[in-house]
C-alpha cells in the first residue's frame, strides 16, 4: 500500500482543509479507572468530532477508501455506494447481481494495495447461480439420499473489478474470478468475507463456518450435527473443522496478473499435504467477521463470533464466548472443538442425545461422517488473546461487557499509526499509536487494545468515545459497528448497521472521527418529505432536527439538485420538481464559527416508492418455535396499479438474539404461512424472538428505475424470562440454577417494577407468572406505565419457593405497548409464559384435545391422577364427537379444577400447563 499512500495522504489532507466540516463533541473525558493518563488531551472526549457522512447506506456491509477521498461502501444486495464528503453526495453506482438468502450477498470491498498503478477492486460475494429457491430443509425430505443435498450447493467467490474513472464506477465486464470458496445454500449463517493485503501484497480472504447458530440440538453449543437424515450444513466440522476445506477460515493467496492464484510459503499446511487445503492459513474459526492486517509489522488480527450458550454445561461444553486474536504466524483456533480460553466442547451424539468423549484442543479430532480433511488436524488450538462472555465475570477483562450494552458481537479493527509529518488536522494524536481498535456490534462501543507482542496479551483495554458522551452532545451514538478503517489522513472512517434487521436501518450510517480540539462542526440533519411520486413533485424540506454541539446559531442552505448552487435559505424549504429523474438535494448548516457540514438525501421524481402494509403478524405478537404464522400485507403502488405482482414481494424471517438475527427463512408472496423453525436452538438462557420482514420492490416507470417499499413485525415467543427486561427498576438479575433460564430477578418489592416494550395480546388469554416470595405478595400486570392500568393480578404466598400462578388478561388493550410488571412482598420473578394461540395459525379443537391427552399421558402423573383427569377427557371426547360443544366446555372445566385443586396434581407449572391447555381446547371449540 506504500506506493499509493503518500498519494491518498496528500488528497485526503486537501480535502480535510478545504471543506473543513466536521461535528460535535463536548462533556466529561473518560477513562480507564486505573489510567494514568488523566490528563491526556486524547483521552478527553471533548476534544473529538463524529462527522455524518451520510445516512444512505442501504443494508451496510463494509467500506474503502479511495484515493480521491471518497468511500466505497457495499450493501447485501448487491449496491455499491460511493460516498463523497467534499459535495455530500452518495450515489448508487454499481449493482452487482447476488444470490439473496439469509447473510448470503454482497460482502466486502477492498482496494489493491498498487490501485494506484492497476485500478483493480476486489468485492467477496454469492454469485446467483441456479440455487433452488427458498431455505434448504432440516431433514431429508422422503425417499430421497444424500445426493439431494448437492441441489444445495454452491459457492461465494473473491472477484476483482477494474475502477473506471470517467464513470466513476466499477466496470462489472473487467471481472476476474479469483477463488470460489463452495457453500451449502438455503440456510444461515456465517459468511465473514473480509479482505486484507500484507506488504508482500499477498492476500488474506475471512470466511465464515457456513454452519446456522441454531443448528438442530445445539442449543448454543458446538454444532456438530452429523445425524443421519439432517442437513450437512448443520455441521461444523465439515468446514472450519476441516483441513481440506476453505470455510471457517483465514486463506493466504498471492494474485497473479490474470487473475489467477498461487500460494506464498508459510501457510498452515504446506502444498501437497494430503487431505488439506494450502491455502489455509488460519483454520478452526466460526465467523471471522472483521479482521485487519497491522502495516508495521503485518501481524493478522480479528475478531470472533462465538455461539450462544448462557452458561457451561457438564455434558456439552463451555458457555458462549466471543473472541478477539492476533498472530504473526499460522494456527488453529480451535472451533468447532474449543472456544475462548481453550475450553473443550463434548462430541455429542446428536443422534441419540448423549454424551461422547471430550475434544482434546492439544490434539483434536475430526469424526464427522461430513469430513473430507485429516481425521487428525495436527494442530494444537491456539488460545485467544482476549475472549468474553455475557457478563463483567465471565472473563479476564470485565470492561469487555462494562463498556456498552448486553449482546456479543466483537468486530475486529486496525492499528492506528501516527504520522507527526501528516499534515491533516483531524488525524489522531500519538496516544493511540500502535494500538488496536475494536468494534462491538451488540454492545455499541469502540475500544482500543494495547498490545505489545502481536502474539503477546493485550494489556491494556480502553473505552473510546463512549454513548454516554455522544448522548450528552446529541450526536449520533455507536449503533451496530460494521467497518472501521483509518484514512491517510489519520482520522477513523466508520460504518453503521444501526438497530434492525435486513434493511437499511434509520441509524445506519457512515461516519468519520476527527481529533479536532476548540470549536466543532454542527450536526446536519433534515426530512425531504414526499421523496418519490409524479411530476411535478413538490417536496417539503426540513432541517429543524439539526443540532450544534455548542449550543451556535446556525444557518441553513438548500441545493436541491445536488448539482448545482446553493440557491435558498432556512430551516425549512420547498421545492417543485418538474422533470423526471433522480435528485440528490443538498442541506448545509453552518454555525456561527463558520463551522459547517453537509448532508444529502435522494428524491425520486417519476416513480412513487411503493407502500407496504403489514396486517399480519401484529407487531409484538406471541407464537411458540415450530408454529406456522399467517402473514398478510396490502401492497399499494400509483404506477402498478391493479398490477402487484405478489412475486415481487419477498418476505424473510430470522431469529433475532443479541441486537442482530439470523435469518431463518425466506420465500416470496403477498400473504401465506411462515413455518417457524422448531427451536431457536441457541439454549435456555438466550433471549430469541422472531422477526419478519416483507418488501415489494415495483415495476418502475419510464426513464426511472424500480422502487421498493418495506414492511416488518417482531413477535415474541410466549415464554419471556424476566431477566430478558427491557428496563428493570428496583430489582436486580442473579444468577439461580433453579430458575428456568439459571437466572431471575430478585428483590422485587413496593415501587419497583420492570418492562417488556412490544407487546401485542392478540390470541393471548392469560399469562402464569413463576415466582417465589419471600413473604406474601402480590404481582400486578400494568399496560403503558408502571401506575397504568392494571390488566392483571396474581398472589404468592409467603416462602413459596418457586410457584406457578395465573392470571386471565380480560382486559388486555387491542393495541402494540409496554408491559410492566410491578411486585410488593419481596419477590423473585423468575418467568412469564403467555396463554393462547397468539399470532400461530390456530389448532383444531381436535387435535387441541388429542394434545391434552398426550400431556396427561406423558406427565408422569400417579395412576390414580391420570385415570381421573383421563376419564374427565374421554368425556370431553364423546361430547365433542357428537357435536355436544356446551357439555364439551362444562367437562374441560371441571378438567381445569381437577388439575389445579392441589390433589390431583401437585407440581403447580404442570398444573398450570395442563389448564392452559384445557383452556386451549375451550378457545378453538369457540371459533
Amino acid at each position: 500500500m506504500k506506493s499509493a499512500s503518500r498519494r491518498l495522504l496528500s488528497l485526503f489532507s486537501g480535502l480535510i482543509l478545504l471543506t473543513g466540516f466536521m461535528v460535535a463533541g463536548p462533556t466529561a473525558a473518560f477513562a480507564h479507572p486505573d489510567d494514568p493518563h488523566d490528563d491526556e488531551p486524547a483521552l478527553d472526549w471533548n476534544n473529538y468530532e463524529r462527522v455524518t457522512l451520510t445516512k444512505s447506506v442501504g443494508e451496510p456491509i463494509d467500506l474503502a477508501l479511495m484515493p480521491d477521498g471518497s468511500i466505497l461502501h457495499t450493501a447485501r444486495n448487491g449496491e455499491v455506494r460511493r460516498t463523497d464528503p467534499a459535495t455530500g453526495l452518495t450515489k448508487i453506482i454499481n449493482t452487482i447481481p447476488v444470490y439473496a438468502n439469509s447473510e448470503d450477498g454482497l460482502q466486502t470491498i477492498h482496494l489493491d494495495p498498487d490501485f494506484d498503478e492497476n485500478n483493480w477492486v476486489y468485492v467477496f460475494y454469492a454469485p446467483p447461480l441456479d440455487t433452488p429457491a427458498g431455505s434448504a430443509p432440516q431433514r431429508l425430505p422422503a425417499g430421497a439420499d444424500d445426493s439431494y443435498w448437492d441441489a444445495w450447493k454452491g459457492h461465494n467467490q473473491l472477484s476483482r473489478f477494474k475502477w473506471d474513472d470517467s464513470a466513476g464506477a466499477l466496470d462489472l465486464a473487467s471481472e476476474q474470478v479469483i477463488i470460489e470458496v463452495e457453500v451449502q445454500r438455503g440456510q444461515c449463517c456465517h459468511v465473514a468475507g473480509d479482505i486484507a493485503f500484507d506488504s508482500a501484497g499477498d492476500l488474506y480472504l475471512a470466511t465464515g463456518d457456513n454452519t446456522p447458530a441454531s443448528a438442530p440440538g445445539a442449543n448454543g453449543y458446538a454444532p456438530n450435527n452429523d445425524a443421519p437424515g439432517f442437513n450437512p450444513g448443520y455441521d461444523a466440522r465439515r468446514s472450519a473443522g476441516n483441513t481440506n476445506d476453505l470455510r471457517g477460515k483465514i486463506l493466504r493467496i498471492s494474485v497473479e496478473d490474470d487473475g489467477s492464484y498461487t500460494v506464498p510459503e508459510g501457510n498452515l499446511f504446506a502444498p501437497g499435504t494430503e487431505g488439506t487445503r494450502p491455502e489455509i492459513y488460519v483454520m478452526g474459526l466460526r465467523n471471522p467477521f472483521r479482521m485487519e492486517i497491522d502495516p508495521a509489522n503485518d501481524a493478522l488480527l480479528w475478531g470472533e463470533y462465538g455461539p450462544d450458550a448462557g452458561t457451561a454445561s457438564d455434558t456439552r461444553g463451555p458457555m458462549g464466548y466471543v473472541e478477539w486474536q492476533s498472530t504473526s504466524k499460522p494456527i488453529n483456533g480451535g472451533w468447532p472443538y474449543c472456544h475462548g480460553p481453550n475450553a473443550v466442547y463434548n462430541e455429542w451424539d446428536f443422534a441419540t442425545s448423549t454424551p461422547g468423549e471430550w475434544f482434546d484442543c492439544d490434539a483434536p479430532v475430526n469424526n464427522s461422517r461430513w469430513n473430507t480433511g485429516l481425521t487428525d488436524i495436527g494442530v494444537p488450538a491456539t488460545e485467544p488473546q482476549l475472549w468474553y462472555g455475557d457478563s463483567d465475570d465471565d472473563q479476564p477483562w470485565p470492561e469487555l461487557t462494562a463498556f456498552g450494552g448486553s449482546g456479543q458481537g466483537p468486530m475486529g479493527g486496525p492499528v492506528y499509526h501516527y504520522d507527526p509529518d501528516n499534515p491533516a488536522p483531524g488525524k489522531f494524536p500519538e496516544y493511540w499509536d500502535g494500538k488496536a481498535f475494536f468494534g462491538e456490534f451488540s454492545q455499541n462501543y469502540m475500544a482500543a487494545f494495547a498490545i505489545d507482542d502481536p502474539d503477546g496479551p493485550v494489556t491494556h483495554i480502553e473505552n473510546f468515545l463512549p454513548n454516554e458522551h455522544l448522548d450528552s452532545i446529541v450526536a449520533p451514538p455507536w449503533r451496530g459497528v460494521m467497518d472501521f478503517e483509518f484514512g491517510p489522513d489519520g482520522s477513523l472512517y466508520v460504518l453503521e448497521y444501526g438497530t434492525g434487521f435486513f434493511r437499511e436501518n434509520p441509524d445506519a450510517g457512515l461516519y468519520r472521527i476527527d481529533y479536532a480540539e476548540g470549536v466543532k462542526a454542527p450536526t446536519g440533519r433534515f426530512t425531504a418529505t414526499p421523496r418519490s411520486g409524479q411530476a411535478p413533485l413538490t417536496v417539503e424540506f426540513d432541517a429543524s432536527t439539526s443540532t450544534d454541539p455548542a449550543g451556535s446559531e446556525l444557518t441553513y442552505e438548500w441545493d436541491f439538485t445536488g448539482e448545482g448552487e446553493f440557491t435558498e435559505t432556512g430551516v425549512t424549504a420547498t421545492h417543485t420538481y418538474t422533470e423526471k429523474g433522480e435528485y440528490f438535494p443538498r442541506l448545509r448548516v453552518t454555525n456561527a464559527e463558520g463551522k459547517f457540514s453537509l448532508v444529502s438525501q435522494t428524491v425520486v421524481v417519476g416513480n412513487t416508492a411503493p407502500e407496504v402494509e403489514m396486517i399480519l403478524p401484529v407487531d409484538g405478537g406471541f407464537f411458540e418455535w415450530g408454529d406456522e404464522v399467517p402473514f398478510e400485507s396490502v401492497i399499494t403502488d400509483p404506477e402498478d396499479g391493479d398490477d402487484i405482482n405478489c412475486d415481487r414481494a419477498l418476505w424473510q424471517f430470522g431469529i433475532g438474539h443479541d441486537g442482530h438475527a439470523h435469518p431463518g427463512g425466506t420465500g416470496s408472496g403477498c400473504s401465506g404461512t411462515i413455518p417457524t423453525p422448531s427451536d431457536s436452538d441457541h439454549g435456555e438462557t438466550e433471549n430469541t424472538y422472531g422477526v419478519f420482514l416483507l418488501t415489494y420492490t415495483d415495476s418502475g416507470a419510464e426513464g426511472v428505475g424500480p422502487a421498493t417499499g418495506e414492511g416488518s413485525a417482531y413477535i415474541n415467543p410466549k415464554l419471556r424470562e424476566a431477566e430478558w427486561a427491557g428496563e428493570i427498576n428496583g430489582g436486580e438479575i442473579v444468577n439461580d440454577s433453579s430458575a428456568s433460564g439459571q437466572r431471575k430477578v430478585t428483590g422485587l418489592g413496593e415501587g419497583d417494577w420492570i418492562s417488556f416494550d412490544r407487546f401485542n395480546f392478540t390470541g393471548i388469554s392469560g399469562v402464569t407468572l413463576r415466582a417465589a416470595a419471600a413473604q406474601s405478595g402480590t404481582v400486578q400486570l400494568r399496560w403503558n406505565a408502571a401506575d397504568g392500568p392494571v390488566i392483571g393480578e396474581v398472589e404468592f404466598d409467603e416462602n413459596s419457593g418457586f410457584t406457578s400462578a395465573s392470571t386471565f388478561l380480560e382486559n388486555a388493550p387491542d393495541e402494540t405497548g409496554t408491559l410492566y410488571i410491578s411486585a410488593s412482598g419481596g419477590i423473585d420473578l423468575d418467568s412469564l409464559i403467555f396463554r393462547g394461540h397468539g399470532v400461530a395459525v390456530p389448532v383444531p379443537a381436535g387435535d387441541a384435545l388429542t394434545g391434552l391427552e398426550a400431556l396427561v399421558a406423558d406427565s408422569g402423573l400417579d395412576r390414580k391422577a391420570e385415570k381421573l383427569l383421563g376419564t374427565t377427557l374421554d368425556v370431553v371426547s364423546r361430547h365433542h364427537a357428537n357435536g355436544r360443544t356446551t357439555q364439551a366446555v362444562a367437562e374441560l372445566q371441571k378438567f381445569q379444577n381437577q388439575a389445579t385443586d392441589g390433589t390431583n396434581v401437585t407440581d403447580t407449572a404442570l398444573a398450570e400447563d395442563l389448564f392452559w391447555a384445557a383452556q386451549g381446547v375451550i378457545e378453538s371449540l369457540g371459533d
